[in-house]
């Protein structure tokens, strides 16, 4: 009878135990990303004298992964995103090069969590358009330190201007230099190959006889949205590049 009635008393135990743990589960609080963003970005380039248009989509937040992740534009067509050269917390995608701006309207992410969460978020493209600053570089090679003078015609459009040197493959790889945010009022800037400040690779890794893009982005950001530097807020961004060949 002891033996029964100890058998009862750990089944008792254990039965209040399973309930106790499974409120603990119902009570934890679920992670619905707050911090999640998507924004979509109509990119202007010039390519061969044309303009050209194509639709930028950028995600960002704690957590986020690509698999299952993905962008609806206006017209149902879906685009997936995938992880870039900026690291965990950030996706990127991008539509079809086009003679035209892409569609204005709302573009719909899904957006797929490392927990499993799924969580959707829109973003509106306004369908705005945009002077693509024409560029002229001096690259100063026989220069100690060496330096890359930049200047570009006045895109009134533009909150602000950003400039980069890059890879020729520049959607791959991360900018050697990157300045952000530049006055809308400049339209000159210096990039000097010491390292200092915007450098995000090593000087060192340039190669010599290696071409490489200088480019100049005249950003502008939603309409009512602070001016700052982050893909969380751009409207359009007018883009042209030249190349230099870097020598050592």
């Amino acid at each position: 009878m002891k033996t029964i009635n100890k058998i009862t008393y750990l089944l008792i135990i254990a039965g209040l135990l399973s309930i106790t743990a499974c409120k603990k589960e119902e009570d934890k609080p679920v992670n619905t990303h707050d911090d999640a963003y998507g924004d979509v970005i109509t990119k202007k380039m010039m390519m061969m004298g044309n303009a050209k248009y194509v639709p930028i989509f950028f995600a960002g937040a704690e957590g986020i992964v690509a698999d299952g992740s993905s962008v609806k534009a206006p017209d149902g067509t879906v685009y997936d995103l995938h992880e870039f050269w900026a690291g965990p917390g950030l996706l990127t995608g991008n539509g079809n090069v086009g003679n035209t701006i892409p569609q204005a309207g709302t573009y719909t992410f899904t957006l797929k969590f490392s927990d499993g969460y799924v969580k959707t978020v829109t973003d509106v493209l306004e369908g705005e358009d945009t002077t693509v600053p024409q560029i002229t570089v001096n690259y100063n090679a026989n220069a100690n330190p060496q330096t890359i003078d930049v200047s570009w015609t006045p895109s009134p459009e533009a909150d602000f201007y950003c400039i980069k040197l890059t890879d020729l493959d520049m959607a791959h790889n991360k900018p050697f230099f990157k300045k952000p945010m530049i006055a809308k009022s400049q339209t000159s800037f210096t990039i000097t190959l010491d390292g200092s400040n915007g450098w995000m690779r090593p000087v060192s890794e340039l190669q010599n006889g290696t071409d490489y893009y200088v480019v100049v982005s005249a950003k502008k950001v939603e309409s009512g949205t602070q001016v700052t530097g982050m893909s969380k807020n751009f409207e359009v961004n007018g883009c042209n590049k030249t190349t230099i060949t870097y020598q050592q």
